[in-house]
């Protein structure tokens, strides 16, 4: 959709632009086939000093240590890591001992993954949902809030996903935020003007973003819309569904899993009543 009609900007097709979507509908856009975007993303996870695409590189290397620990995973454990990015994780646990697979929609973090590897970890390109992904594993993991943004179709085809490809007694590693978290309950509409391109393109455009609050669904939304300099717009979204503890054991549980773990993190800190995020260490039964 352009918001220009007949030579004028459509305030109508502007407000058309602003409406709140259904839950959990798509944008028109993928954040992660865009050429420019994907590189901008590339970017961002490979910046070790920043929480972005990906965590800070001292948070992944403490994360991986302390989960190969609290799994009692041994040398040549074998694990896959679902969307695994550039392959940031993938690394550490290989240089750990593990026996590593990791998996990806960005065509471009895998090529660099693959590019940068200096260990035998196997590389897939494709969607964790749909994509072979081989043998049986001791371990999955899905770590930076993946799991929220799945919708609830996808999200129950991922649980029944990772319970067949784990080993008896395997485990599920995740995490999630929760309705403590600092966005959670906030509706914010911000815009921003960027003449010679940024994130979003490499030429000039109109940044509209909206943050919106589903309570009864305990679901947030952050949703760009580009407007082009000829008017053209593009609708990215990126949803997250927030878990309170109950929630996510119980989901687990519905799926063949129990929680024997949880914490604040993926790095053993201790969780609390008013923690913003789960870190969760499943096991398949």
């Amino acid at each position: 959709m352009g918001v220009i009609q007949d030579g004028k900007i459509s305030l109508e097709r502007l407000q058309i632009q602003a409406e709140r979507p259904a839950l959990f509908q798509y944008g028109d856009q993928e954040i992660w086939t865009d050429e420019h975007i994907s590189k901008r993303m590339l970017e961002a996870h490979l910046d070790p000093d920043i929480n972005a695409a990906s965590r800070k590189h001292e948070m992944i290397v403490k994360s991986c240590g302390w989960i190969v620990s609290e799994l009692d995973l041994k040398e040549g454990s074998k694990v896959v890591d679902l969307g695994c990015g550039p392959g940031l994780y993938c690394e550490e646990f290989a240089r750990l001992g593990l026996d590593v697979t990791g998996v990806d929609f960005s065509k471009r973090s895998i090529k660099y993954a693959m590019d940068q590897s200096s260990s035998s970890i196997e590389y897939i390109h494709g969607d964790y949902l749909t994509v072979d992904l081989g043998d049986k594993y001791d371990a999955a993991f899905l770590i930076y809030y993946d799991f929220d943004v799945l919708s609830d179709s996808d999200r129950n085809e991922l649980l029944s996903r990772v319970y067949s490809i784990i080993k008896d007694d395997g485990y599920f590693v995740l995490d999630v935020l929760t309705p403590n978290h600092k966005d959670s309950g906030h509706e914010t509409m911000e815009w921003s003007i960027n003449p010679n391109g940024g994130f979003w393109s490499p030429k000039g455009y109109l940044e509209l973003f909206k943050m919106y609050y589903y309570p009864e669904d305990q679901v947030k939304l952050d949703q760009n819309v580009i407007i082009d300099e000829d008017g053209k717009t593009r609708t990215y979204r990126i949803w997250h569904r927030l878990y309170t503890l109950k929630q996510i054991t119980k989901l687990l549980k519905n799926h063949g899993f129990v929680v024997e773990g949880f914490y604040e993190d993926l790095k053993g800190t201790p969780y609390e009543r008013d923690s913003g995020s789960i870190g969760l260490i499943a096991r398949k039964i």
